[in-house]
């Protein structure tokens, strides 16, 4: 198999991914949570953004591109860490982080922090990209800071739960958009397009979020 004909299967499996991830995310999201149809919907969309993140990776080193690259792996900490979350629901309590989990975090550091950099680079020489570079990179680190602090310091009851939604719900805005920003042109100001979909997702997130945390403490 040619190069070029690698690339194309690639972009392919990115794209297929990306719909499978877009589809399966929004029943995740209408049906019950800890359901049969959530968990499966989960798992679909797990495979449909890792889907997304391989071919991202690939492509994005074959055509040298750095953005792409540093963002195909924030939003997939974001999607590993919202999955993974699941079963480390006890840490903290005698349970313990593993080599996967410092894995996880280590590479997934150098990536976001070095899309921070990137941003404040290129936001300072005039480049607008590097706004949405820096939201992503200082969400990322906030993230990573809060996951280490978990692994030495017992986190609050029911963590897990917050930080699966808004890590599955950050991932999902991901693949929002992912498919903005291919589908919709926005001449000079195309670094909009890029924050507007988080700028609204984070709303929604922080709702949920706040609307199971008063539901948790009225059945304490």
């Amino acid at each position: 198999m040619g190069a070029e004909k690698f690339l194309t299967l690639m972009l392919i499996l990115h794209i297929a991914g990306g719909t499978i991830a877009l589809i399966s995310g929004l029943v995740a999201m209408l049906t019950q949570k800890g359901s049969k149809r959530h968990r499966l919907a989960g798992k679909i969309y797990f495979g449909g953004m890792t889907a997304v993140f391989v071919g991202a990776v690939i492509v994005a080193v074959a055509h040298r591109n750095d953005f792409l690259l540093m963002v195909g792996f924030f939003s997939y900490y974001l999607t590993v860490r919202g999955y993974r979350t699941l079963y480390l629901k006890k840490i903290g309590q005698g349970q313990k982080p593993v080599a996967l989990d410092w894995l996880i975090v280590t590479v997934s550091g150098i990536f976001i922090s070095a899309l921070l950099v990137y941003g404040i680079w290129i936001f300072v020489n005039g480049n607008g990209m590097g706004i949405p570079a820096i939201v992503f990179g200082l969400i990322g680190l906030v993230f990573l800071v809060l996951d280490i602090r978990n692994f030495f310091k017992a986190p609050p009851k029911m963590h897990w739960w917050f930080t699966h939604i808004g890590s599955m719900g950050g991932s999902y805005i991901s693949a929002v958009t992912a498919f903005v920003v291919v589908n919709i042109q926005l001449p000079q100001y195309g670094w909009v397009l890029w924050v507007l979909p988080t700028a609204f997702g984070s709303v929604l997130i922080g709702r949920t979020i706040r609307k199971y945390k008063i539901q948790f403490a009225s059945t304490k």
